[in-house]
């Protein structure tokens, strides 16, 4: 079989359950097939030519993440077809370089306040910017999970103040609730008296006026920069950064890696034990209950 037509049916069948896979995994395998040319066949790819192609891309300054991210699509992707017994390669073979990855920065509340000072909610571009923060802040939600939003999908208030929505998880595939408070639902309900009238076709709640259309992941990245520019924040923030944040918070609240799980929709709790390291002060009292410490 041809590297060609295998990248092809691999991807075909990535696209079968996971579309937001199938583009980023296409993006490298494409990469891969570019550079393994002029061989054409699967069978003749051995593990030397993944580790030739690992050192090209650093070579030209690819990351040490994007490069990890390469090696386990190729290595999926081998393992794919070695479960049909089409190619010589064993995927064990292929191994992600390990490496030190930087400080996850983190939302902190006062950065949620500053950044929400910058905004006047009279006008509807900041009243949107508005929304995504508090939305953001309050429910712990990937930006792709916030953009899938739908009015349809979201609750009507309750007596205590709280709002839910029921979004689905691009990992998982599977619906769950998030929630947030009174006043991010008082922003929402400014808004959602603008969106109710726009004369747009679409189930979105986050859309472009002028296009109809839902806003892109990179629009929203750009937002939050181009905030943190306006409130004089010095740090690399971005949207998921805001997860980060809200893990922060719960910890810092007193609550324990079982109620980030539960917050944050984990799938697996290794993700939320990861949070533990974040909060420094919940790190020591936690690790300080096993040490001998001074009278």
């Amino acid at each position: 079989m041809t590297i060609q037509k295998a990248l092809q049916v691999y991807l075909d069948w990535k696209e079968s359950h996971t579309n937001v896979a199938y583009s980023r995994y296409k993006v490298r395998l494409d990469q891969f097939l570019d550079f393994i040319s002029p061989k054409s066949c699967l069978q003749d790819i051995s593990g030397d030519d993944i580790t030739t192609f690992h050192k090209s891309m650093e070579s030209n300054n690819y990351s040490k993440t994007t490069i990890a991210y390469s090696a386990r699509i190729l290595k999926n992707f081998f393992w794919f077809w070695h479960g049909r017994g089409m190619t010589n390669l064993n995927p064990k073979e292929i191994i992600p370089i390990r490496f030190i990855s930087a400080d996850k920065e983190i939302v902190t509340k006062d950065d949620f306040e500053d950044l929400n000072d910058v905004l006047d909610i009279n006008h509807l571009d900041d009243l949107q910017k508005k929304l995504v923060l508090n939305l953001l802040w309050d429910t712990g939600m990937r930006v792709s999970e916030l953009l899938e939003l739908k009015l349809s999908g979201i609750s009507s208030q309750g007596m205590d103040g709280l709002r839910t929505a029921k979004i689905r998880s691009r990992k998982t595939m599977r619906y769950n609730l998030v929630v947030w408070g009174s006043d991010t639902n008082d922003v929402l309900n400014r808004y959602l008296g603008i969106r109710l009238c726009m004369e747009v076709h679409s189930e979105y709640l986050l859309v472009n006026k002028k296009t109809g259309n839902k806003f892109t992941p990179r629009t929203i990245q750009r937002w939050v920069k181009d905030l943190l520019d306006l409130a004089g924040i010095d740090k690399e923030i971005t949207p998921h950064s805001f997860r980060h944040g809200k893990a922060n918070e719960i910890l810092e609240q007193g609550g324990n890696v079982r109620d980030v799980s539960a917050i944050l929709r984990h799938v697996s709790p290794q993700s939320s034990f990861h949070y533990l390291h974040l909060s420094q002060k919940r790190y020591l009292e936690t690790a300080g209950k096993y040490l001998k410490t001074v009278s």
